[in-house]
């Protein structure tokens, strides 16, 4: 049995150890076995921590044993993407900038939450530095590549890139990651994962690295959206969300022509299967214009990306003090937005706060919003590593359907919908503001949808 259980999901170890199956210390020397063969370069898990691990498991196979467990995923091990404090720790943040950081003096809330409920934590994931790519290149500590490709090594995806990678090769059950564009969406949908998407403000950042603070959401990279759903609870130190019965059927949903331009060919075979697969069950697709989205759109790409003003103001000074030790492509992008007044970027978030309701009042009648999480599949690292122009422009399109999510403030969910060229595709679930449970609850019904065969 101990050979499949880096198939299993993480609800499904933990019921495993729930009935005396599985024993937790056993289950976390099997990944830290399997990380020790299998990530020797060390590009998914920047530092796995062993120890702690040891420590966490053992205390959870003990309250196993006299019936005290604390939950569902008690002594059930996930990573945790390096920009989390974690308790004698550096947090990196995938920089060399932070790399020499005195250790962190405590976990960050989310993270202390996790091991209250039991899980325990197998190390910290490689990341893009500052977490501000979708691609998830970092030459600096090695980029993972794709799974899904023996031939061509392809991005992972970005920013949650060794989280997502570490879920696929079987390294973790679950994995922690960030998104502030679609940094846990992108990486999920190119590993054929599910990825949650909070909504900003809905679980705590405390001991997070910032990047874009009012837009950072922390969320967890999985097999399957109960598992998300389940890690979700326990991040948000609230009750399990409830998706007993969901289903698609009767469901409305609006499909947003600007979402759906611009698809790769092979991607749209695979979206067609979905939305067929949708209606199928029961449920009733509406195409129609939301020229919100066009909008925001369009107001971030003014400024070359919106995002490069905030995230260079978090990060100029040091930046500025060693911009050597900074990978070229994520330093050009850091100052897109240089000599941008403070005025004119008011002015920007003003006008997307203004999109954003217009939008919620446009889109509220519906059940969810659903696009392709990405409109193209992971190029080849070599294609975009050394290549300033096409690393530029892979980064503008890559997050163009999720990053709009973000900026409206919304939540969403990522689920696997097939693949593309043998790549994995991801149909995305957006929900309104504060509607994480109930856009949980959507992506399961939708999830059983596309896997009812």
């Amino acid at each position: 049995m101990t050979n499949t259980w880096h198939e299993m999901t993480a609800l499904e170890l933990g019921s495993g150890i729930a009935n005396g199956d599985i024993d937790a210390l056993d289950l976390a020397e099997h990944f830290l076995d399997r990380i020790e063969q299998q990530d020797t370069e060390h590009n998914i898990y920047i530092r796995a921590t062993p120890e702690r691990a040891r420590a966490e498991a053992a205390a959870a196979a003990d309250r196993a044993r006299s019936g005290l467990r604390r939950g569902p995923l008690d002594g059930v091990p996930m990573s945790w993407k390096d920009l989390v404090a974690m308790a004698g720790e550096p947090t990196t943040g995938g920089s060399p900038l932070f790399a020499q950081q005195p250790p962190a003096t405590s976990d960050a809330l989310l993270l202390s939450r996790a091991t209250r409920a039991g899980m325990v934590c197998l190390g910290r994931t490689n990341l893009p530095e500052f977490a501000f790519s979708a691609m998830g290149i970092n030459p600096h500590f090695g980029t993972p590549p794709n799974p899904f490709d023996a031939k061509t090594p392809r991005v992972p995806g970005g920013s949650s890139s060794g989280a997502a990678v570490s879920v696929a090769r079987g390294l973790a059950p679950a994995g922690i990651g960030s998104d502030t564009g679609g940094s846990v969406r992108v990486p999920a949908a190119w590993n054929n994962l599910v990825g949650l998407k909070t909504t900003a403000g809905m679980l705590p950042n405390d001991g997070v690295l910032p990047l874009v603070r009012d837009l950072d959401t922390v969320g967890p990279l999985t097999r399957d959206v109960a598992d998300a759903a389940a890690i979700f609870a326990v991040l948000a130190s609230d009750e399990p969300v409830d998706l007993a019965g969901a289903s698609v059927r009767g469901a409305r949903f609006l499909l947003p022509e600007m979402l759906w331009n611009d698809v790769d060919d092979e991607i749209a075979v695979v979206m067609d299967d979905a939305i067929g697969r949708l209606e199928a069950a029961g449920a009733h697709i509406i195409r129609e214009a939301v020229p919100e989205l066009d909008e925001v759109t369009q107001i971030f790409l003014n400024f070359g990306d919106l995002f490069s003003a905030t995230a260079y103001a978090e990060l100029r000074d040091k930046v500025d003090a060693q911009p050597d030790l900074v990978y070229e492509q994520i330093l050009r992008r850091l100052h897109l937005s240089v000599g941008a007044s403070a005025v004119d970027v008011l002015h920007a978030w003003m006008e997307i706060d203004r999109c954003a309701q217009a939008y919620c009042k446009r889109v509220a009648p519906y059940t969810a919003v659903l696009c392709p999480t990405t409109t193209m599949s992971p190029p080849a690292i070599t294609d975009v590593e050394s290549d300033a122009e096409g690393y530029a422009a892979a980064q503008r399109r890559i997050p163009i359907n999720t990053r709009t999510g973000n900026l409206l403030r919304l939540c969403a969910v990522t689920v696997p919908a097939g693949f593309a060229g043998g790549l994995p595709a991801g149909l995305m679930v957006y929900g309104l503001p504060d509607q994480d449970r109930y856009v949980l609850r959507v992506a399961r019904g939708i999830e059983l949808a596309l896997t009812d065969v």
